[in-house]
């Protein structure tokens, strides 16, 4: 969720290694009251604090580090033919039926509409 160490993180492997071949997203931070029945609460009940846990690091911070890595994931492949670089975004069954509360299966399909207008592009 820290876009500039993100960042850093990519500017270090182009630095070290020249090339980036593969990136999974899989972070996702546990949302307040995870053990507690409120996080099955109606999406009322629940306002911002939820929305911003599902959807901060999992979706946000998926986002931006494809926007930071897919620059040097393009190079690599125009530099080795041979290479087809792989992006990764890890989501849930949430993304397609309800699971837990409003906010985590929005979150889930949105990194399925990520992954899925990302390969057009």
């Amino acid at each position: 969720s820290d876009d500039d160490a993100v960042a850093a993180l990519v500017t270090q492997v182009k630095a070290e290694q020249g090339r980036l071949d593969a990136v999974i997203c899989s972070a996702f931070t546990t949302p307040p009251d995870l053990n507690d029945s409120s996080f099955r609460d109606d999406f009322w009940m629940q306002g911002a604090e939820m929305w911003d846990a599902c959807h901060g690091v999992g979706l946000r911070g998926a986002y931006m580090t494809c926007c930071e890595s897919v620059p040097l994931m393009i190079d690599t492949a125009a530099r080795d033919k041979g290479s087809r670089p792989l992006m990764v975004i890890i989501s849930s069954f949430g993304g397609k039926s309800y699971t837990f509360n409003v906010a985590y299966g929005v979150g889930k399909a949105g990194a399925d509409r990520l992954a899925s207008d990302m390969a057009i592009q």
